[in-house]
């Protein structure tokens, strides 16, 4: 994946969708993709990822042990789709449980580092106005 199909990944996702483009061109500079294979596993131990395609069973490592099959994480989380982000709230609060991502089928991450998406918000804080309004917003419509 080149940097405009990563910018173009990161700017698909809901929470990043009002970003300015110059912001998700430097995000998209320091991100890298990852296509994963049925069964492998990423983690938000230092990184936040992005879902472009497939599908994920994701569970908090306080809910699981690492090596728990994908049936347990399945009974203790839940599913990242494309346009899931996980990993985002160890940004602001890296104490957060990190999450264990296991593909079910053949998918494709994009992937920041923690410490370079915090660079970036923090150079910027329009983009991180933007950001905690998507969430904000994603959050309300989530709950009606």
């Amino acid at each position: 994946m080149d940097l405009l199909e990563r910018a173009r990944a990161l700017a698909a996702c809901p929470l990043f969708a009002d970003l300015a483009p110059a912001v998700v061109i430097r995000l998209a500079e320091r991100a890298r993709s990852e296509a994963l294979e049925a069964g492998e596993r990423r983690n938000t131990d230092d990184t936040v990822w992005v879902v472009v395609d497939g599908s994920l069973v994701i569970s908090s490592r306080a809910a699981v042990a690492r090596d728990a099959t994908t049936s347990i994480h399945r009974r203790h989380g839940g599913t990242a789709k494309p346009g899931h982000v996980l990993g985002l709230v160890r940004v602001v609060a890296p104490q957060t449980p990190a999450l264990e991502a296991i593909a079910e089928r053949a998918s494709t991450l994009v992937g920041v580092s923690l410490d370079d998406m915090r660079d970036v918000l923090e150079e910027d804080p329009i983009a991180l106005a933007a950001l905690s309004d998507a969430l904000a917003r994603l959050l309300l419509e989530g709950a009606t």
